[in-house]
């Protein structure tokens, strides 16, 4: 694998969307209302929306030599591939869906969602698109885990 992989979810548009929405209502506030009334709701669309909007289009998880690097709505890391013990699909289920995304689970037991890449489906299904993001992050795990190991003699 040479370079770097981008690794996003078609569910971003909704965050994006969400935060496009939070600043037409901030900017609409903020014309109609006198700053000095609303200041509190006027600043909490306009940054809100600015922060979910950026953040929302931006987010992703890239993989190249050196590890994982994840952008999320709320959240960022970079992680080494000698932190990284394996990485899974991780099923949250709900009333009508369930939303499955990768997880990270590092050496040391802990573990680091990607949300931001998070699927969804009717029931407890797996969805598609993240088994195979995962696939594909195993994949490069593999390959440069296995390229840092050098053969012991006799072995």
């Amino acid at each position: 694998m040479n370079g770097k992989i981008a690794f996003r979810s078609p569910w971003n548009i909704v965050v994006c969307g969400s935060g496009l929405l939070a600043l037409l209502v901030g900017a609409a506030t903020a014309s109609e209302i006198p700053w000095s009334k609303e200041p509190f709701t006027i600043t909490v669309c306009l940054l809100g929306g600015l922060w979910l909007s950026v953040r929302g289009a931006l987010c992703a998880a890239w993989v190249d030599h050196s590890g994982v690097r994840y952008l999320g709505v709320f959240s960022s890391t970079r992680i080494p591939w000698a932190a990284i013990e394996e990485i899974t699909t991780e099923l949250r289920g709900g009333t009508l869906l369930t939303s499955a995304m990768p997880v990270l689970k590092l050496k040391g037991g802990r573990s680091v969602s990607l949300d931001g890449l998070a699927g969804y489906t009717v029931g407890n299904d797996e969805n598609a698109r993240v088994s195979m993001q995962v696939h594909e992050m195993n994949a490069a795990r593999k390959l440069h885990q296995g390229a840092g190991r050098r053969p012991v003699d006799g072995a």
